[in-house]
C-alpha cells in the first residue's frame, strides 16, 4: 500500500528520503527488480551475522542503481528512484531453517549496501519493538472495544501513553513504571509532568 508513486514524489517535495518496500502491488516493477538482480548480484554487498536467544540470522544486502538496470518506461513514472535494493534474510530457530527475500526501492544516491541494511533493519526494529510493548505491555490484542472509535482511540491513547513512559529516565521497566504510575499519584504527575 504504501509503495505508490504520489507517496514517494510527496516526500521528496517536502526534503525528505524514502526507502520502500517493494510487492506485488507493483507488480511490473516488482519482476523488473527481481529480475535486474538475478542479471547482477549487486554492485556493493553487504552482510551481518547475528546469534541471539537461540536464533542465527544472516542477512545479506545489495545494491544496484535502477538507471542502469530498468527500462526506461518502468523508471518515467518514478521520476525520483535512483536505488534497487535487495534483502535476503535466512534464519536457524532450533535446527528449522526459513530463508526470504525482500526488494526495495529509494531515492537516495548512497553507494554503500550497508547503510540501506541499518535502514531497514532500524525501521523494523522500531516496529517490533512498538508491536511488542503494545501487544505485551497494554495488551491491545486482548482488548474487545468495537464499537464506534473506541479502538482507534484507545490505540491512540495506548501510544501516547507509551511515549510518555518511555521518555523517563530511571531504572524501572516500562510495565514497573506503569505499575508505580498506577499506586503512586506523585510518581503519576512526575511522568505527566504536572
Amino acid at each position: 500500500m504504501g509503495t505508490q508513486r504520489e507517496i514517494a514524489d510527496l516526500i521528496v517535495e517536502k526534503n525528505g528520503h524514502c526507502l520502500l518496500a517493494l510487492k506485488n502491488n507493483q507488480q511490473s516493477l516488482f519482476e523488473d527488480v527481481e529480475c535486474a538482480f538475478k542479471m547482477h548480484g549487486g554492485y556493493d554487498i553487504y552482510e551481518t551475522l547475528e546469534a541471539d536467544h537461540g536464533r542465527i540470522e544472516t542477512r545479506k544486502c545489495s545494491i544496484l542503481p535502477a538507471c542502469k538496470f530498468l527500462m526506461e518506461e518502468t523508471l518515467a513514472p518514478w521520476r525520483n528512484l535512483k536505488k534497487l535494493i535487495r534483502l535476503e534474510a535466512k534464519r536457524e530457530v532450533q535446527g528449522k531453517f526459513t530463508q526470504e527475500v525482500r526488494y526495495y526501492i529509494s531515492d537516495e544516491q548512497e553507494t554503500k549496501a550497508a547503510y540501506f541494511c541499518s535502514l531497514i533493519r532500524g525501521h523494523w526494529s522500531i516496529e517490533n519493538q512498538l508491536h511488542w510493548h503494545l501487544d505485551v505491555t497494554f495488551k491491545e490484542d486482548a482488548c474487545r472495544a468495537r464499537a464506534g472509535y473506541a479502538s482507534q482511540n484507545l490505540s491512540v491513547l495506548r501510544k501516547m501513553a507509551l511515549h510518555i513512559v518511555s521518555e523517563q529516565k530511571d531504572k524501572h521497566s516500562i510495565r514497573k513504571r506503569l505499575y508505580k504510575a498506577a499506586l503512586d499519584i506523585g510518581y503519576l504527575k512526575k511522568l505527566l509532568k504536572i
